[in-house]
Protein backbone atom coordinates (compact mmCIF):
# COMPACT_ATOMS: atom_id res chain seq x y z
CA UNK A 1 0.00 0.00 0.00
CA UNK A 2 1.42 3.06 -1.02
CA UNK A 3 1.32 6.06 1.65
CA UNK A 4 1.18 9.64 0.55
CA UNK A 5 3.80 11.44 3.11
CA UNK A 6 2.65 14.77 3.39
CA UNK A 7 4.20 17.64 5.41
CA UNK A 8 4.60 18.85 8.31
CA UNK A 9 3.08 22.04 7.39
CA UNK A 10 -0.01 20.08 5.61
CA UNK A 11 -0.52 18.41 9.28
CA UNK A 12 0.04 21.37 11.04
CA UNK A 13 -2.36 23.30 9.13
CA UNK A 14 -4.93 20.78 9.31
CA UNK A 15 -4.93 20.29 12.43
CA UNK A 16 -4.65 24.11 13.21
CA UNK A 17 -8.03 24.18 11.65
CA UNK A 18 -9.85 21.37 13.77
CA UNK A 19 -8.56 23.46 17.12
CA UNK A 20 -10.10 26.70 15.67
CA UNK A 21 -12.94 24.63 14.70
CA UNK A 22 -13.36 22.53 17.56
CA UNK A 23 -11.94 25.53 20.19
CA UNK A 24 -14.44 24.06 22.55
CA UNK A 25 -13.72 20.75 22.30
CA UNK A 26 -9.80 19.37 22.95
CA UNK A 27 -10.77 15.24 23.09
CA UNK A 28 -12.01 15.75 18.99
CA UNK A 29 -8.85 17.06 18.36
CA UNK A 30 -6.82 15.21 20.15
CA UNK A 31 -8.74 11.96 18.58
CA UNK A 32 -7.59 13.71 15.27
CA UNK A 33 -4.22 14.33 15.91
CA UNK A 34 -4.03 10.71 17.12
CA UNK A 35 -5.43 9.55 13.61
CA UNK A 36 -3.14 11.59 11.83
CA UNK A 37 -0.14 10.34 13.59
CA UNK A 38 -1.15 6.88 13.28
CA UNK A 39 -1.91 7.36 9.19
CA UNK A 40 1.64 8.80 8.81
CA UNK A 41 3.40 6.54 10.24
CA UNK A 42 1.39 3.77 8.72
CA UNK A 43 0.79 2.46 12.55
CA UNK A 44 -3.04 1.96 11.80
CA UNK A 45 -4.56 0.40 14.88
CA UNK A 46 -7.63 0.17 12.93
CA UNK A 47 -8.33 -0.37 9.29
CA UNK A 48 -8.55 2.36 7.04
CA UNK A 49 -12.57 1.31 6.85
CA UNK A 50 -12.31 2.77 10.81
CA UNK A 51 -10.03 5.47 10.34
CA UNK A 52 -12.59 6.75 7.35
CA UNK A 53 -15.72 5.88 9.44
CA UNK A 54 -14.24 7.91 12.65
CA UNK A 55 -13.20 10.96 10.68
CA UNK A 56 -16.98 10.91 8.94
CA UNK A 57 -18.61 10.69 12.27
CA UNK A 58 -15.92 12.81 14.27
CA UNK A 59 -16.64 15.56 11.14
CA UNK A 60 -20.14 15.38 10.59
CA UNK A 61 -21.25 18.58 8.80
CA UNK A 62 -17.81 19.90 8.48
CA UNK A 63 -17.48 18.97 4.70
CA UNK A 64 -14.04 20.87 4.06
CA UNK A 65 -12.33 18.74 7.17
CA UNK A 66 -14.04 15.47 6.52
CA UNK A 67 -12.59 16.00 2.63
CA UNK A 68 -9.18 17.83 3.78
CA UNK A 69 -8.41 14.47 5.81
CA UNK A 70 -7.66 13.07 2.12
CA UNK A 71 -4.15 14.26 1.84
CA UNK A 72 -3.25 11.88 5.04
CA UNK A 73 -4.91 8.74 3.26
CA UNK A 74 -2.95 6.24 1.32
CA UNK A 75 -3.61 5.46 -2.56
CA UNK A 76 -6.57 3.52 -2.99
CA UNK A 77 -8.49 5.33 -0.09
CA UNK A 78 -10.96 8.23 -0.29
CA UNK A 79 -13.63 10.00 1.74
CA UNK A 80 -15.95 10.90 -0.64
CA UNK A 81 -19.61 12.55 0.10
CA UNK A 82 -22.75 12.30 -1.30
CA UNK A 83 -23.63 15.27 -3.70
CA UNK A 84 -25.69 18.18 -2.57
CA UNK A 85 -29.55 16.99 -2.95
CA UNK A 86 -30.65 19.99 -4.20
CA UNK A 87 -28.20 19.01 -7.08
CA UNK A 88 -29.68 15.81 -7.03
CA UNK A 89 -29.78 14.08 -11.19
CA UNK A 90 -30.93 11.07 -12.36
CA UNK A 91 -28.14 8.76 -12.71
CA UNK A 92 -26.97 7.54 -15.70
CA UNK A 93 -25.63 4.25 -16.95
CA UNK A 94 -22.10 5.30 -16.75
CA UNK A 95 -22.93 6.69 -13.21
CA UNK A 96 -23.63 3.15 -12.36
CA UNK A 97 -20.37 1.37 -13.42
CA UNK A 98 -18.41 3.86 -11.92
CA UNK A 99 -20.37 3.47 -8.92
CA UNK A 100 -19.80 -0.49 -9.09
CA UNK A 101 -16.00 -0.28 -10.20
CA UNK A 102 -15.28 1.70 -6.26
CA UNK A 103 -17.23 -0.61 -4.48
CA UNK A 104 -15.28 -3.21 -5.80
CA UNK A 105 -11.92 -1.63 -5.44
CA UNK A 106 -12.69 -0.23 -1.83
CA UNK A 107 -14.32 -4.00 -0.88
CA UNK A 108 -11.12 -5.84 -1.68
CA UNK A 109 -12.85 -8.58 -0.92
CA UNK A 110 -14.38 -10.84 -4.12
CA UNK A 111 -16.90 -11.99 -2.11
CA UNK A 112 -18.19 -8.99 -0.78
CA UNK A 113 -18.48 -7.49 -3.87
CA UNK A 114 -20.48 -10.90 -5.51
CA UNK A 115 -22.42 -10.28 -2.49
CA UNK A 116 -23.50 -7.21 -2.97
CA UNK A 117 -23.87 -7.73 -7.03
CA UNK A 118 -26.66 -10.22 -6.01
CA UNK A 119 -28.15 -8.24 -3.66
CA UNK A 120 -28.91 -6.33 -6.62
CA UNK A 121 -29.58 -9.21 -9.24
CA UNK A 122 -32.34 -10.30 -6.80
CA UNK A 123 -33.91 -6.89 -6.70
CA UNK A 124 -33.86 -6.33 -10.23
CA UNK A 125 -35.31 -9.83 -10.56
CA UNK A 126 -38.20 -8.40 -8.27
CA UNK A 127 -37.55 -10.96 -5.59
CA UNK A 128 -35.90 -8.51 -2.81
CA UNK A 129 -37.97 -4.99 -1.54
CA UNK A 130 -36.50 -1.86 -1.49
CA UNK A 131 -36.44 -2.12 1.97
CA UNK A 132 -34.64 -5.73 1.65
CA UNK A 133 -32.10 -3.88 -0.24
CA UNK A 134 -31.12 -0.94 1.53
CA UNK A 135 -30.69 -3.26 5.06
CA UNK A 136 -28.60 -5.54 3.32
CA UNK A 137 -26.11 -2.83 1.01
CA UNK A 138 -26.35 -0.73 4.33
CA UNK A 139 -24.56 -4.55 6.04
CA UNK A 140 -22.50 -5.20 3.36
CA UNK A 141 -21.30 -1.50 3.10
CA UNK A 142 -20.94 -0.65 6.58
CA UNK A 143 -17.54 0.12 6.71
CA UNK A 144 -17.64 2.51 3.91
CA UNK A 145 -20.06 5.28 5.17
CA UNK A 146 -18.91 7.66 2.04
CA UNK A 147 -20.41 4.20 -0.51
CA UNK A 148 -23.73 3.95 1.50
CA UNK A 149 -23.64 7.89 0.54
CA UNK A 150 -23.16 7.17 -2.94
CA UNK A 151 -25.76 4.17 -3.24
CA UNK A 152 -28.30 6.73 -2.40
CA UNK A 153 -28.54 8.25 -5.37
CA UNK A 154 -29.86 5.47 -7.27
CA UNK A 155 -32.62 4.86 -4.81
CA UNK A 156 -36.36 6.43 -5.29
CA UNK A 157 -36.63 9.43 -3.93
CA UNK A 158 -38.00 8.76 -0.13
CA UNK A 159 -34.36 6.53 0.19
CA UNK A 160 -32.23 9.54 -1.15
CA UNK A 161 -30.47 9.92 2.21
CA UNK A 162 -28.43 7.54 4.38
CA UNK A 163 -30.71 8.55 7.03
CA UNK A 164 -33.44 6.85 5.07
CA UNK A 165 -31.55 3.45 4.52
CA UNK A 166 -30.97 3.40 7.69
CA UNK A 167 -34.45 3.72 8.96
CA UNK A 168 -35.33 1.20 6.42
CA UNK A 169 -33.22 -0.97 7.65
CA UNK A 170 -34.14 -0.55 11.62
CA UNK A 171 -38.00 -1.42 10.11
CA UNK A 172 -36.56 -4.53 8.42
CA UNK A 173 -35.03 -5.67 11.97
CA UNK A 174 -38.08 -4.46 13.85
Amino acid sequence: MIIKRQSTRDVHEYLHTVMNRFHDNRETYDTVAKLLKDVRSARVRYTYCDVISKVTELFKGHRDLILGFNKFLPTGHKITLPKDQTQRRKPEFRDAIEFLNKVKARLQDERAFKSFLEILRTFQEKKKSITEVCHEVSFVLRCHPDLCADFTVFLPARYNTIEAIERAAETKLG
